[in-house]
């Protein structure tokens, strides 16, 4: 601790002998700095030859900057094309979907005649069968052991019509019958 007490104290004197030091406080010695003459003069220069080198691409600069306008109106019609093409697609796609569904509202509102399932084909061929009828088919056909799923593929073949009159036999139909 005394060392650095003893550097602190001898710090504030001045040492004469340091050649980095003038007397005028700057730590560079005059000789290198440069005159406020020079660098006027080196200015100038720089100046006028940037001025000539401007002079000289201004043609250039000219040129790129047509270029350039014309690039960026070619990129304008093209964004237009794209925009009325995606346009077109739009509207086709509406139309599109409107027609589809004026279509299955249609269809769906208006029951289709003339069309003949199995069902109605045996009532219409005369082999209407009772509830009763088809039970004991059911019933004869489950005491000779057969499933669920060939009755019913059978009561199909034969064209034996559900109870509703709709749809089709299955062996799920068949299994709650037969409870």
């Amino acid at each position: 601790m005394s060392d650095f007490l003893r550097n602190l104290r001898s710090s504030h004197k001045k040492d004469k002998s340091d050649p980095r030091r003038n007397l005028d406080g700057h730590y560079y010695p005059q000789k290198d700095r440069r005159d406020t003459q020079d660098r006027r003069s080196n200015h100038s220069e720089n100046l006028e030859s940037l001025w000539v080198s401007l002079v000289d691409m201004l043609p250039q600069m000219v040129d790129t900057a047509s270029t350039i306008n014309l690039l960026l109106e070619k990129l304008l019609a093209q964004n237009e094309l794209l925009l009325e093409a995606k346009l077109r697609q739009h509207n086709s796609i509406t139309f599109f979907f409107d027609n589809l569904n004026k279509i299955f509202s249609e269809d769906f509102l208006v029951k289709p005649s003339g069309k003949k399932t199995k069902a109605t084909a045996s009532y219409a061929s005369g082999t209407h069968y009772t509830k009763d009828e088809i039970l004991t088919i059911i019933r004869t056909m489950r005491k000779e052991d057969a499933t669920f799923a060939i009755i019913a593929d059978y009561l199909k073949d034969k064209g034996i019509p559900t109870f509703s009159g709709r749809g089709e036999w299955h062996a799920q139909t068949i299994h709650r019958l037969c409870k």
